[in-house]
């Protein structure tokens, strides 16, 4: 029986393949590149359209802060536009092939995807290029996309920051937007890189996981440093691994595999029937899983697929909401679904415990 509070809310065609990081999300705002050569704000419950600005193309990386919206397109502009009226503010060419973008304070950083081209500061007040001592990367070959977070000084102040890890370095840093070094530590292995998205997925609780290497899961807290949070037996895919509470959900060879952490105790969804996992987001009752074949199945704390639909176009990237909503964009489409923290029925498809 398939459980039904799954549902669409709206969808929307993209006339053209947008890049999955062409989409950004956060409270009462939804920005998505489409049409070739639109940027447009929409609201996330109704999807209506409040405004739209012409941008270079649909393949490139969209961010929402605070009041910002920044867009940097495949053809490397990098714009900033008023999120409440769609005004453009400033427009800065000659960073294509960055494709990363992170802001953190005061500064965007741009950079590192592939190796192609080291971090880039550039002011977000008027879109000037900064120096900065780009030593902390050095060496660490392609980067993952820097993940901000909210570092703990001395005297128990917070500053703005991000975490730097690349896939030929067995290490990660915490950088503040001027560049300088505030902590390092040495992992077992380089962080896992996903040429696809991110690298790093973020609790409730502020903990930052990521993959070390193909079977080490770690955690990152700004109290607390570095710790090793899991060691699976089998090889991981590149997916992020979604924490919530004592609760752990990987890819790996297999299927999806949920670990209780507190009992050691590890529920292999094996062989689901909808092809490879494409992307996941955490919803409220478990972790929303999108498949190869456009299936998306809720997969909840104990193994059990609550719930299952199928959308016509396959989802390359799944974006939490607010009140229960995650944002699918893939093939043209952007839609939007309504996941409620409701019970549900359990699909009949097997879970074992190893």
């Amino acid at each position: 029986m398939v459980d039904q509070s799954v549902r669409v809310l709206w969808s929307r065609s993209l006339h053209l393949r947008s890049g999955p990081q062409a989409l950004a999300v956060a409270a009462g705002s939804l920005i998505v590149a489409e049409r070739h050569s639109r940027l447009v704000r929409l609201d996330p419950r109704t999807g209506a359209r409040w405004w739209e600005q012409r941008v270079e193309d649909c393949q490139g990386t969209a961010v929402i802060a605070g009041e910002r919206c920044l867009y940097l397109s495949q053809a490397g502009v990098l714009h900033r536009f008023d999120l409440d009226n769609g005004q453009r503010l400033w427009s800065t060419p000659g960073l294509g092939l960055r494709y990363h973008v992170s802001v953190c304070g005061a500064v965007a950083l741009l950079g590192g995807w592939r190796g192609y081209h080291p971090l880039t500061r550039v002011a977000l007040a008027d879109g000037r290029g900064l120096p900065f001592d780009g030593g902390a990367v050095a060496g660490a070959g392609p980067l993952a996309w820097p993940q901000p977070v909210r570092w703990r000084l001395e005297g128990d102040r917070a500053v703005d920051a991000v975490l730097i890890a690349g896939s030929g370095s067995p290490e990660l840093v915490v950088m503040a937007a001027s560049g300088a070094v505030l902590g390092e530590w040495s992992l077992p292995e380089p962080v896992v890189v996903s040429d696809a998205g991110g690298s790093y997925g973020v609790s409730d609780g502020g903990r930052v996981t990521f993959l070390s290497g193909r079977r080490t899961v770690m955690t990152f807290h700004p109290v607390n440093g570095v710790q090793v949070l899991w060691r699976h037996e089998r090889d991981l895919r590149p997916h992020t691994p979604i924490l919530h509470e004592d609760t752990l959900w990987l890819v790996d060879e297999v299927g999806v595999a949920v670990i209780d952490l507190v009992h050691g105790a590890v529920t292999a969804v094996r062989h689901l029937p909808y092809g490879v996992v494409r992307a996941a987001a955490p919803v409220p009752g478990g972790v929303l899983f999108a498949f190869a074949d456009g299936s998306l199945a809720t997969i909840d704390r104990a193994g059990n697929v609550l719930a299952r639909i199928r959308l016509s176009a396959r989802v390359d990237r799944l974006v939490p909401g607010d009140d229960g909503l995650t944002h699918a964009i893939g093939e043209g489409h952007l839609a939007t679904l309504d996941t409620p923290a409701t019970a549900t029925v359990p699909l009949h498809w097997r879970a074992s415990t190893d």
